[in-house]
């Protein structure tokens, strides 16, 4: 039987899919390259299992295994890579399954920690649940490094903090706030250009070999190690995983096994768009995602949000009095990164955490104390002239609820050494015709023609907004069309409402254009970051049979093949309108190609939910 434990399988994972190389060479000339280079096939390690130190669950175990730092070239040298497993609990082994829970930047030994037994529970107590840290993460080599620590961190984000700096932006759908907006560009293009020099200065080198396309060579070497040569690859990805994963059906298409992709972030588009060329892809679904929010809130005497009479409409009529108010009269400014107490009463950081936990069931009812607070404390600001300083203000649920570190030491490693730059990044295509000002006015359409409320959020919060700047890139790419079908058909899995990574990758990518008749589509009418962020039987079920395989029929379109309903919400009833969910093609991204010569893109959110409270 597997052990009953309370964590959330996406209380850690999906935070990772919110956070901020020396030589150019062009995209064909990469190819050629990666075809000149090449070396005898690696014998796979002997791997050798023992007690992870700092253990948070028995039973797990842990390993490391050295991998070349370059896969065409081995004579570069090796680098360690973590790995973490919970061991079937079954005298016979029934099966495997590698993990991955986002990024870039996840550490998978940390998710085995929190969220083996979670998976174990869903795929049967037969199967190991394996993860390991991706190159440049937590235990995994090279080691990258950008802030020495939280001051060092601080010192350089805070400027951007506070009245008269971008961090005091609404919107952007007033003429004001819009002017006020651009005039911030050559500051924000200056830190750009510095984080990027800081990167290059500190690691040189080594940002080359951090970048997908090895990670997913380390993946399939790791399965030769641990389960034998030749081995089929059996992948969840979640969020950031599923580039992996689907990098994965491109690169060793013979080698798929049972694979998910869990919340897509689009593969196809990820290696071949220019950063900025498909920014809005980010929210398409964040606004549907609160308004359903709200449709489960109104009414509910579990919504502290919400007063019985409350409905969608005055509660979305309330969140925008809320935003408004907090853009009028708080500047945005936050004395220190050590005082994760304290909550920055600003626009930024209030939609910002909705965002989040709009991810998450298990924080998704937070949003209503949240708002309640800010509410409360915005009101009184309400009574005062000008804008106010912030002192003390605490957060509303007390502690930080997505992590249990110490008020000092806030800022988790991955976010120091800026892995989720480096890697998103480095993976791109070059994209030096791109520019800081057309990053701002890019974010400016975007708030005002897809996102009204979060559209506005990503110069400090994202990695796309910085690629233009960055001058390193992945050794090893992948520019190309998803024209390879896999071995064995994948599971692509979404909510209808993702406020990170919308249904519509999901559906593009197991579309007819894509994976077709390889892929099986399912959808959980429900909101929240990848199937996980949801306890419903109906997913896990149809996940047990896929591993076990049987994978779901065939719809023989582009549409869901498999449609699944959750039994409740956190606040009671399901709302009706969830389960009678259809979806329609809302986005013309050729439009806005023809609207834009240069067109652009914004990653997710730059940090994690706790870290939005530090910027």
């Amino acid at each position: 039987m597997v052990p009953t434990v309370n964590y959330s399988p996406l209380s850690h994972s999906f935070l990772y899919t919110l956070f901020p190389l020396t030589m150019r060479l062009s995209t064909f000339g990469l190819f050629i390259l990666s075809l000149l280079k090449t070396s005898k096939a690696l014998a796979p390690a002997t791997v050798t299992w023992s007690d992870c130190p700092h253990a948070l669950l028995p039973g797990v175990e842990c390993a490391t295994v050295q991998v070349p730092l370059d896969w065409a070239d081995e004579s570069k040298g090796m680098i360690p890579i973590a790995l973490s497993r919970l061991p079937a609990l079954t005298p016979q082994r029934e099966g495997y399954m590698f993990v991955n829970p986002g990024g870039p930047g996840g550490s998978g030994t940390e998710f085995i920690q929190y969220s083996g037994y979670e998976i174990m529970s869903i795929l049967g107590a037969g199967w190991d649940i394996i993860s390991w840290d991706p190159r440049g993460v937590a235990g995994s080599g090279p080691n990258i490094t950008l802030f020495s620590g939280d001051e060092d961190y601080d010192a350089f984000w805070n400027p951007f903090q506070g009245e008269d700096h971008v961090g005091a932006h609404g919107n952007l759908t007033t003429t004001s706030d819009v002017d006020f907006f651009m005039t911030q560009v050559s500051t924000f293009d200056s830190a750009a250009q510095s984080l990027n020099q800081r990167m290059i200065e500190k690691n040189g080198e080594l940002l080359k070999y951090v970048g997908t396309c090895a990670v997913v060579r380390d993946l399939v070497y790791l399965v030769d190690s641990v389960y034998g040569q030749g081995t089929d690859v059996n992948f969840w990805g979640i969020s950031y995983g599923t580039v992996i994963a689907g990098y994965l059906t491109q690169m060793f298409p013979d080698r798929v096994g049972r694979v998910i992709l869990d919340g897509v972030l689009d593969p196809e588009k990820y290696g071949n768009r220019k950063p900025m060329k498909w920014a809005e892809v980010d929210v398409y679904d964040v606004d549907f995602a609160l308004k359903s929010w709200t449709e489960a809130c109104a009414g509910s005497q579990n919504c502290r949000f919400s007063t019985q009479n409350d409905t969608s409409s005055t509660l979305l009529t309330k969140i925008d009095t809320i935003l408004n108010t907090a853009y009028e009269k708080y500047d945005g400014s936050i004395g220190s990164i050590t005082a994760i107490d304290n909550l920055d009463w600003s626009y930024d950081t209030i939609a910002a955490l909705m965002q989040a936990l709009l991810g998450s069931t298990m924080m998704v009812d937070h949003i209503g104390s949240i708002l309640h607070a800010s509410e409360q404390y915005l009101f009184n600001l309400t009574q005062l002239s000008g804008k106010v300083e912030p002192s003390n203000i605490s957060f509303p649920m007390g502690k930080s609820p997505y992590n249990t570190m110490p008020s000092y030491g806030v800022v988790p490693p991955d976010v120091l050494s800026n892995i989720a730059v480096a890697v998103f990044c480095g993976d791109t295509v070059d994209d030096g015709s791109t520019t800081t000002e057309d990053v701002f006015k890019e974010t400016i359409r975007i708030s005002q023609s897809v996102s009204r409320i979060f559209g506005s959020l990503y110069p400090l919060h994202g990695p796309r907004a910085l690629c233009h700047k960055w001058t390193s890139r992945a050794v090893e790419r992948l520019p190309q069309k998803f024209n390879k079908q896999p071995k064995n058909v994948v599971l692509v899995l979404s909510t209808m409402a993702d406020p990170i990574t919308p249904y519509y990758s999901a559906r593009r990518l197991a579309s007819s254009n894509m994976l077709g008749s390889k892929a099986r589509l399912v959808r959980l009418n429900s909101i929240g970051h990848s199937s996980l962020s949801n306890n419903s039987t109906c997913i896990f079920e149809v996940v047990k049979k896929f591993v076990d395989g049987t994978p779901p029929d065939d719809a023989g379109n582009d549409e869901a093949d498999v449609t699944c309903n959750i039994e409740q919400t956190v606040f009671g009833a399901v709302p009706p309108t969830w389960p009678q969910f259809q979806f329609t093609q809302t986005h013309d991204e050729s439009s806005n190609s023809a609207r834009f010569g240069t067109s652009y893109s914004l990653f997710f959110l730059f940090a994690s939910a706790a870290l939005l409270l530090l910027r």
